[in-house]
């Protein structure tokens, strides 16, 4: 597809919104290359204006920052991390969240409601939760950001993208408000991830002639099966620009060897926004992003884990007022990699060496075809008080879900839940649902809402049994 370049609008005559993320941009530009040390410093700075605003205008955190005897204007020691200064706060879990999310509301005088928005959680490992968000300092901040990943790959704008996600069907003649800002006209052609069928997804795909695509692993793992197997191959795909699962190397592996074309993977929350982008030198690498975000990796005891060894994300969002996020556990894992020195790629961010996120599946219909499932919590929490579940499908095809609730499920409860089921996974068998008190995952690494095995059900009881202790 052919496209027509201009040259960019001098700054003066960009919209405001646009001169002000571009503003953004060259800070976060400047940020990720000065030294670790003044990198941390400028982070604890951000950390304390964080806590004093939360401290102030929010009953929840006032309470817990003063609980656990954390002063907002203490200093650094020498050689100090920044995490040191929250270290005795407990970590923020997303049933805290749920169940407390008005109390950890921080209205300054200055934040005007009509700026306030409500982000809700897809619930991808039971518990939805919904975040507010104080639009004049996170939509800058988030498309800067994003502007900022697009550079680091080399992704010019003025060329056509794909986008396959969960959202409505368009073609849109930009990518976005920036990039119309700036005179780029790469059209966006979007299709719904989970309304088609891969192998329509594939078929439409290749008759775009497209260098860009964005998707999710599974589904760029599925295309890619698809595509060797005999399918269609889309000619001139330069990168897939993945979100929201774990990217292994077999995934980038299959993804190369169909499409001759490399995976640059985000690293994201809907909470809070941007956490991670992949190295754009080493790809089985993750630069923190320190500007906005502090980044832990905790044991089980919740020290902080050495080099190399696995532990739980927690996330302090620097920058979210509406709704302070403060040591907040999102059920990922990640261990952190030497970062010592400037990495190859020039940037001096924190480097994350390994990510062990959760990941949606597959369920197989009895045709044997595979469906992407977009099974949230919010479907079962509009119908039932569950606060977590685990769906298992068999070898020979029985489904059965796991579900943790608040107080035991009454029968017309049950029968809704298998019905939304049927409905949402397109499954005609009806599933089977047992409540259990606690959802034990396992392998917590890869935290699958829905997982195949290997087995029949009737054969499966230990694995039952792992997945719904009495």
């Amino acid at each position: 597809m052919s496209q027509t370049t201009t040259n960019p609008p001098a700054e003066g005559d960009l919209p405001a919104a646009a001169t002000r993320i571009l503003n953004l941009a060259a800070q976060l530009d400047a940020f990720e290359r000065l030294p670790a040390a003044e990198q941390e410093r400028r982070q604890a700075n951000s950390l304390r204006a964080l806590l004093r605003h939360a401290r102030d205008f929010s009953p929840f955190w006032r309470d817990r920052l003063a609980a656990a005897a954390i002063d907002p204007d203490r200093p650094l020691r020498e050689g100090e991390p920044v995490s040191e200064l929250i270290r005795d706060l407990p970590v923020l879990t997303r049933a805290v969240l749920q169940e407390q999310g008005v109390a950890l509301r921080a209205r300054a005088p200055w934040m005007a409601e009509e700026g306030i928005s409500v982000a809700r959680t897809s619930g991808s490992t039971g518990r939805p939760v919904a975040v507010e968000r104080y639009l004049p300092m996170h939509r800058p901040l988030y498309t800067a950001l994003g502007f900022i990943d697009n550079r680091w790959h080399g992704r010019d704008s003025r060329r056509p993208i794909a986008n396959v996600r969960d959202g409505p069907d368009a073609v849109l003649p930009v990518w976005g408000p920036l990039y119309d800002a700036l005179g780029h006209r790469g059209t966006a052609h979007c299709r719904n991830m989970i309304e088609y069928a891969p192998e329509d997804i594939l078929a439409w795909l290749a008759g775009l002639d497209v260098p860009y695509m964005v998707t999710s692993p599974v589904l760029a793992s599925r295309l890619a099966e698809l595509s060797l197997a005999g399918g269609p191959r889309p000619a001139g795909l330069e990168q897939l620009i993945t979100f929201g699962e774990t990217v292994t190397p077999e995934i980038r592996a299959r993804v190369r060897a169909a499409f001759g074309a490399r995976i640059t993977d985000r690293y994201s929350c809907e909470e809070v926004g941007w956490i991670a982008f992949q190295c754009p030198v080493h790809e089985q690498r993750y630069h923190a992003l320190s500007a906005s975000v502090l980044v832990e990796i905790l044991d089980d005891a919740g020290r902080p884990c050495p080099l190399g060894q696995p532990g739980r994300v927690v996330l302090t969002a620097l920058h979210g007022l509406a709704m302070p996020l403060i040591r907040y556990e999102i059920g990922d894992y990640a261990e952190w990699a030497d970062s010592a020195g400037t990495c190859a790629c020039g940037r001096t961010l924190p480097v994350i060496g390994a990510l062990h996120g959760r990941e949606r599946s597959f369920i197989r219909l009895p045709d044997g075809t595979l469906r992407l499932a977009r099974l949230t919590g919010e479907y079962w929490r509009a119908i039932a008080p569950v606060r977590d579940y685990r769906v298992v499908q068999y070898s020979d095809g029985q489904i059965e879900a796991f579900v943790e609730a608040e107080r035991a499920l009454a029968p017309e409860e049950t029968e809704s839940l298998r019905a939304m089921l049927a409905k949402v996974l397109g499954h005609p068998v009806p599933a089977i649902i047992t409540q259990t008190v606690r959802i034990d995952w396992g392998h917590r690494w890869k935290r699958q809402d829905i997982t195949r095995i290997d087995t029949p059900r009737g054969a499966a009881g230990a694995t039952a049994a792992t997945a719904a202790p009495g």
